[in-house]
Formats: C-alpha cells, structure tokens, sequence
C-alpha cells in the first residue's frame, strides 16, 4: 500500500514592516527611503517596466500614492462644503426661509397680497450623483493615470461618499463603485491607481456599464463624466449609446 505523507506547512512568512517595504520600494523607483514622494509612486505605479505585480509593495505603494492624490485633491478643493442651491416654495412652516419680497409682489401684482401669493426662498445642500467613467488603457499609464486619479479624487470630495460611481475601462470595463453604497476615498483613489495600464480603450463597454449605474440613481439626470485621451479602439461605435445618458460630458 502506497502511502503519500503531505509536507509539513512551515511558519507563515512575516509581513514587512513599513519601514522595509519603504526602502524597497524606494530603491525600486529611486526615491527618498526615508520619505518616499506619494506622487512619484502614483506616476510610476503603472508605468511600463515598473510594475510591482500583486504584492505587500503594490499593496503599500497604492496607499502612499492615493495619500499623496488626496492631499493633492484637498488642496484644489479648499474647505469642503457642500454645494447649496436655492428653493423657493409657498410658506411650509414657521421661520423656514425668507421671503422673497420680488416673486411675492409679482404674484400679487394690482392688489393686496394674500397668503397664497406669499413665496419663502430657503437654501438646501444640491444633490448631485455623478458617474464616472475612466481610460485606464495603455495610453493612460504613468503620469495620465495619476492626473485621471486626481480629477477622480476632487469629485469624490465634491459629492457625497454614496453618490459617486467609478467605471474603468481598458479592452473591458469594470465597475470599482456603485452609486448608493458608500466608498472609502482612499480605498477608491487606490484602486484606480492599481489598474494596470495595459489594453485598448473599450468604450462602448464602458457606456453599457454606466447607463447600468444610471439607473440605479435616486434622481433621471445624474452627470456623467467620460475621461479618456483617444477613440476607441475596441468594442463597437460608441456614439448610439451617447444619447441615452441625461447629462455626458
């Protein structure tokens, strides 16, 4: 009887520390050890020849990189408040809003006002939903990716952590966050960075994708915003699928 002995499972292997995954990834890129630039590992991340494959380094490089996006991102943005518009409405209830003396005069133009022609203008946070759809082709590696990152953290800042929704594409396209489930901005900035690169630019797929996520919005017009540098140069023509969105740009 043949009788076959499985080997013995050594000690799980260490994570490296911080401070070891630093000095590898500086000298992978030919950085500072001491205080790796977050931004130099964003424009290399996807560089061709520079690649780190699945690993504690990609893992760490991918934090360094989006902390540097998002100080970036801070910075461009200033304080963050929300965009406010303006709401103007019959009297609903006591001391909610203002009256807007113009519009009131206006309804009772020739006569004395009554409480109907009474209009109150209060100020309300604007819900916006936007969805994003973002080149990460070939093209877009090296410093085109981490510039789309950027663009991609200031309207994560500008909008609220539920109504932002991602789509990357290179030969196919993928959705990385869904409109209506909250998203952690690093973890999101992170993901963009780690796409490889590599691939053709597949709009059409894209375009299928976020008229998906358009659908799944609270309100029918919902932005959308489509980043790329070229044609397409995989899938279909995409230009039929343009006109069902409520707002491309």
């Amino acid at each position: 009887m043949l009788r076959i002995f499985e080997t013995p499972a050594g000690p799980a292997k260490p994570r490296p520390s911080d401070a070891e995954l630093a000095e590898g990834l500086s000298l992978r890129y030919g950085l500072d050890s001491e205080s790796p630039d977050g931004w130099a590992v964003a424009e290399s991340i996807s560089q061709l020849g520079y690649e780190l494959g699945e690993s504690d380094m990609k893992d760490y490089a991918k934090r360094l990189a989006a902390r540097a996006v998002l100080r970036r991102a801070h910075r461009l943005v200033g304080p963050i408040r929300p965009a406010m518009h303006r709401v103007f409405e019959p009297p609903a209830e006591a001391f909610r809003g203002e009256m807007d003396l113009d519009r009131t005069l206006e309804n009772a133009l020739g006569r004395r006002p009554e409480p109907s022609d009474w209009i109150m203008m209060r100020r309300e946070e604007k819900q916006v939903q936007l969805i994003l759809m973002m080149d990460v082709s070939f093209s877009m590696s090296g410093r085109n990716l981490a510039l789309a990152a950027l663009a991609a953290a200031v309207l994560a800042l500008k909008v609220r952590d539920s109504d932002l929704a991602v789509v990357v594409f290179d030969s196919t396209a993928k959705v990385i966050s869904h409109l209506g489930s909250p998203v952690d901005h690093e973890s999101l900035i992170g993901e963009i960075l780690g796409q490889p690169a590599r691939g053709y630019t597949n709009i059409q797929d894209a375009m299928e994708l976020g008229l998906r996520e358009q659908r799944r919005a609270r309100r029918p017009d919902p932005a959308t915003l489509l980043i790329t540098d070229g044609i397409y140069t995989a899938g279909a023509d995409p230009y039929p699928l343009a006109g069902h969105f409520a707002r491309l740009n």
